[in-house]
C-alpha cells in the first residue's frame, strides 16, 4: 500500500476548512421569560386578532377612511419605511462580504529616467548593460490592464455574524415601522372620537344656551310687568352668560381637534374641514372586547419584537468582534496584459499574473480587539435590559387599559342613571315653577344639574372609547 500523499492531505484539509469553518461568539437564543397566565384586570373571554384593522370595529366608514389616509401619507411613516429600506441595503452590503471581490483595472504610464540619477554607471564596463535593464535617460510607455481578485475566507464566522446582526436590524426596523402604524392609527382614532364628542357637547351647549336665552327673555318681560323680582332676572342673566361662555371654548377645541387630524394625515391645515365640519354622533366603542393571554400579546406587540431583534443583533456583534482575535486568510490574484507598445498589448506573451494566499493574525494590538468585545458585551446587556423593559411596559399597558375600559363603562352606567334622574327632576321643577310653587333659584339648580349631567355623560362616552383605543394599541392591533 502506498503511503498517503502529504500534499493531497493538506489540500483536503484546506478545502474542508474553507467549506466548514467555525463561528465564534455566542449563538442566539430567544430570551425566556415567565409570563402570567391571565390578566389581573377584567377581560372578556376570547382571542384578540392583532392583524385585523381594529378601527373598523367602530362601524364608522369616515373614521376608517381617515385612518387609511393617515397610514398612506403620514410623513412619519414614510420615514420609518425609509429606515427599513436602509436596513435592508446595509444587510445586502454585509452579505456581499462573503464573496470574492473582482476589480477591472486599466493603466497607462509614460516614464522618463534621469541621465544623472541612480541608474547612471550601473551597467558593466563597456556600457553593454544588462538585458532588460533601464538605461539612464530612457523613455518608457507602459500599457497595462487586467483583473484584481481577492477573497477573504470567513474562517471564524466574523462575516456571518455581521450578516446575522444586519438581518436582525432589518427585522427590528420592520417592527419599528409596525409600531409606528399602531401608534398613528390610535392617534387618528382618538382625535376623531374627541372631535365628534366635542361637536356633540357643543350642540348640547348651544341648545341649553338658547333655552336659557328664552327663559331670560320671559323673566325680563315679567320683571317689566312687575311680576318677577330683580334677583330672578339677575340670576337668569348670570346663568345665560355662563352658558354662552362655554360656546367659544368648545368651538376652539373643535378647531384644534381638526388641525390635529390634518397633521396626522400629513395634510395642510383645513384639509379635513370639508369632511368633518358637519357634526355627527361619535361611534360607540365595540363590545364585548376580548383580550388574549399575556404570552400572545407579547408575541404580537411590535415594540417588544423590535427590542428582541435588537438584542439578537447585539449578540451577533459579539461574535463579529470575537472573530478579530483569530487569523484571517485571504486569497488574492492578479491577471492582466502588460506591454510597452500598444501594438503588443493584445499578444498572449504580454500576459502576467500573480496568485497566492495571505494570512494575517494580530499579535499585538494593545487590547483593542478585547476592548471592542467588551463594548459589544455591554451592548448586549443594554439590549437585554431594553427587552425586559419592553415586556414589562407591554404587560402594564394592557392591564391599565383593561381597568380603564371596565371602570369607565361602570361610571358611564352610573352617569346615565344620574342623567335620567336629572331630566325627571328638571321637568318637575319647571312644572312647579310655572305653577308658582317653586322658587326660580331651585329651577336654576335643577337645570344646571341637568346640563352638567349631559356634559359628564358625553365626556364619559369619550373616555370609554379612548380607553378601548388604548387597549387595542396595548394589544399591538392593526400593525
Amino acid at each position: 500500500m502506498n503511503p498517503p500523499n502529504p500534499r493531497i492531505r493538506s489540500e483536503h484539509f484546506l478545502a474542508a476548512l474553507l467549506l466548514a469553518g467555525c463561528t465564534v461568539g455566542p449563538d442566539w437564543q430567544t430570551p425566556a421569560r415567565d409570563l402570567p397566565q391571565h390578566w389581573h384586570g377584567p377581560a372578556a373571554a376570547g382571542a384578540f386578532d392583532a392583524t385585523r384593522p381594529w378601527w373598523q370595529s367602530f362601524g364608522d366608514p369616515q373614521l376608517t377612511a381617515l385612518v387609511e389616509r393617515a397610514l398612506a401619507q403620514n410623513p412619519g411613516l414614510a420615514q420609518s419605511r425609509a429606515r427599513v429600506l436602509q436596513a435592508r441595503a446595509l444587510a445586502a452590503a454585509a452579505g456581499s462580504q462573503l464573496w470574492p471581490k473582482v476589480d477591472l483595472t486599466g493603466q497607462y504610464s509614460y516614464s522618463h529616467f534621469s541621465e544623472n540619477g541612480f541608474l547612471a554607471g550601473l551597467g558593466p564596463p563597456g556600457g553593454g548593460g544588462f538585458p532588460g535593464a533601464v538605461a539612464p535617460g530612457q523613455q518608457i510607455s507602459l500599457y497595462q490592464g487586467g483583473f484584481d481578485a481577492s477573497w477573504e475566507i470567513d474562517l471564524f464566522g466574523g462575516r456571518r455574524r455581521a450578516i446575522e446582526a444586519a438581518d436582525a436590524d432589518v427585522e427590528a426596523a420592520v417592527a419599528d415601522a409596525r409600531a409606528a402604524n399602531v401608534s398613528l392609527a390610535a392617534e387618528v382614532v382618538a382625535a376623531y372620537l374627541r372631535l365628534r364628542s366635542l361637536q356633540e357637547r357643543l350642540q348640547v351647549a348651544e341648545r341649553t344656551a338658547e333655552e336659557q336665552q328664552a327663559t331670560t327673555d320671559v323673566i325680563a318681560e315679567q320683571r317689566a310687568a312687575g311680576v318677577a323680582a330683580d334677583l330672578d332676572l339677575a340670576r337668569a342673566r348670570n346663568q345665560l352668560g355662563a352658558r354662552q361662555a362655554r360656546l367659544p371654548q368648545l368651538r376652539g377645541e373643535i378647531e384644534v381637534a381638526r388641525r390635529e387630524l390634518d397633521a396626522l394625515l400629513g395634510a395642510d391645515p383645513g384639509t379635513v374641514d370639508q369632511d368633518l365640519l358637519a357634526p355627527a354622533p361619535a361611534p360607540a366603542p365595540p363590545d364585548p372586547l376580548a383580550a388574549d393571554v399575556p404570552a400572545a400579546v407579547i408575541r404580537s406587540r411590535p415594540d417588544v419584537f423590535a427590542a428582541e431583534c435588537r438584542l439578537h443583533a447585539a449578540v451577533a456583534r459579539v461574535g463579529e468582534a470575537t472573530a478579530d482575535l483569530y487569523p484571517s486568510l485571504s486569497l488574492t490574484g492578479v491577471f492582466g496584459l502588460q506591454s510597452q507598445k500598444a501594438g503588443d498589448f493584445a499578444r498572449w506573451d504580454s500576459r502576467f499574473f500573480v496568485l497566492g494566499p495571505s494570512l494575517r493574525w494580530p499579535l499585538l494590538d494593545f487590547g483593542r480587539v478585547r476592548a471592542e468585545i467588551d463594548v459589544q458585551d455591554a451592548g448586549v446587556a443594554a439590549a437585554r435590559a431594553e427587552f425586559s423593559a419592553a415586556v414589562v411596559r407591554a404587560l402594564a399597558d394592557v392591564e391599565v387599559a383593561l381597568v380603564q375600559v371596565q371602570r369607565e363603562r361602570e361610571r358611564g352606567l352610573a352617569l346615565a342613571a344620574a342623567r335620567d334622574a336629572a331630566v325627571e327632576a328638571t321637568a318637575i321643577a319647571r312644572e312647579r315653577h310655572a305653577q308658582g310653587t317653586l322658587e326660580y333659584l331651585d329651577l336654576l339648580d335643577a337645570e344646571r344639574t341637568l346640563d352638567q349631567a349631559d356634559d359628564d355623560l358625553a365626556q364619559s362616552r369619550l373616555l370609554q372609547s379612548t380607553a378601548v383605543v388604548s387597549l387595542y394599541k396595548a394589544l399591538g392591533g392593526g400593525s
